[in-house]
């Protein structure tokens, strides 16, 4: 699927290249050849004018000529001029006859090739909506002497359609290239989301198997774990041996491996049972009350500064299970002992309510490499971690439609942000 979109988005991109690419061709293509045309024509009409009035004397004998050829051969104006660069004569505009027009000077380059005896063409140019251009060939005298240059001046009309042309295909080119980047941002953006959701079937499925599996394991371990604890805790009774550390640390991994289980179990956790109004503050309290002893263990100081919260929509014991897990995270960063600040606060985006919860430690920090992979399963940086911590965490704030974030940087410690919605009956 992804490659087939990859290759239609490119065969699109590529129409859309070739087509404006092909515009630009003919454009050019056309303007050029016409211009050659012009040129060419206004070259041979100049030559032969300058040929019948080879040997002239008299401008008054040859002005009925000219005019008769301006008029019927379309042409702007038809003059000649001197090699002082001065009018002899200018049909359109008598008035400047005997002077010197510092248009002509604009075409010194050509008149003085018209004059060693090679006729020759201005380049296209443009005066207002007017798109001209002049010829020039040498009128010779009786004996062979250029004497003047005629030149011959068009108004290209049809090059105005070509300009419009031009800024047709520029419109459409602009409108091709908004085209090509919106394909393209739409496929990129397509193919992330379908690598996203094929990433997110393959993970769902393998989580499911994972879950079906552990929930198994776990199942057949818990037993044999209860009555191994049962049994420790009546060999101590009996040999009163309470004060003995070997009993204690096998209890205390007994513990350790029941939490591990419960990770284990909690891999397959699900929506079940009816969301009901829970108090963030009973929560809170009660999970730091339960983890009491392993806050005091490490000598971690809490304070906790809960605002007036609406309550949540929710499973209680999931909700448990989740700060129960993000606080554990926050008391094994800080081995030597520091603090946890737990906040709360209501907050509104928009129409969504949340209350949102942040837990701060003053552990070392999560360092970059390791930020986007904290919440993949079995991903772990402790040496007795599971690695699904957080991966549980994460699941249980999705199942209360909920988002997680972790905000940390080395050496400064990490905070926890969980945004629960409020529960639809309550007001924030």
């Amino acid at each position: 699927m992804r490659r087939l979109t990859i290759y239609s988005i490119t065969f699109a991109v590529l129409v859309l290249i070739v087509f404006n690419v092909q515009g630009w061709l003919v454009l050019t293509q056309t303007r050029k050849a016409l211009e050659e045309e012009l040129e060419t024509r206004l070259e041979n009409i100049a030559s032969i004018l300058a040929l019948r009035l080879k040997g002239w004397e008299n401008s008054s004998e040859i002005i009925p000529v000219l005019t008769e050829t301006m008029n019927s051969s379309n042409l702007l104006n038809i003059s000649l001029i001197d090699e002082s660069l001065r009018f002899l004569l200018n049909l359109r505009d008598p008035q400047v006859v005997g002077q010197h027009s510092p248009l002509i000077e604009l075409d010194a380059p050509e008149i003085q090739s018209a004059f060693a005896g090679m006729p020759a063409s201005t380049r296209l140019y443009t005066a207002g909506s007017a798109y001209l251009k002049s010829a020039y060939a040498p009128v010779y005298d009786r004996n062979g002497i250029p004497r003047a240059v005629l030149g011959v001046e068009a108004d290209a009309r049809f090059f105005r359609a070509i300009s419009t042309y031009h800024r047709t295909l520029l419109f459409i080119n602009g409108l091709s290239l908004i085209a090509i980047l919106t394909i393209v941002i739409t496929g990129i953006t397509l193919n992330r989301y379908a690598l996203k959701l094929q990433e997110n079937v393959a993970r769902t499925a393998t989580f499911a198997l994972l879950g079906e599996m552990s929930a198994s394991l776990a199942h057949d371990l818990r037993n044999p774990l209860a009555t191994i604890l049962a049994a420790v805790d009546n060999l101590r009774i009996r040999y009163k041996l309470a004060d003995d550390k070997t009993f204690g640390y096998i209890q205390e991994q007994i513990v350790r491996l029941n939490e591990i289980i419960n990770n284990y179990l909690s891999m397959g956790i699900s929506q079940s049972g009816t969301a009901e109004p829970v108090s963030m503050q009973e929560v809170i309290q009660e999970t730091v009350g339960m983890l009491s002893s392993e806050i005091n263990k490490y000598r971690i100081r809490t304070e906790i500064v809960l605002n007036e919260l609406p309550p949540i929509g929710g499973i209680r014991q999931q909700l448990q299970r989740l700060f129960t897990n993000l606080l554990l995270n926050a008391i094994q960063a800080q081995p030597q002992g520091g603090m946890i600040r737990i906040s709360g606060e209501a907050k509104q985006t928009g129409k969504h309510k949340w209350v949102v919860i942040k837990i701060a430690d003053q552990g070392p920090g999560i360092p970059a490499k390791y930020r986007r992979k904290v919440f993949e399963p079995f991903f772990t940086t402790k040496e007795k971690g599971s690695g699904l911590g957080l991966f549980i965490a994460r699941k249980i704030v999705e199942l209360h439609n909920g988002q997680i974030s972790i905000f940390s940087k080395t050496g400064t410690g990490t905070t926890v942000e969980v945004k629960l919605p409020v529960y639809e009956n309550s007001a924030c």
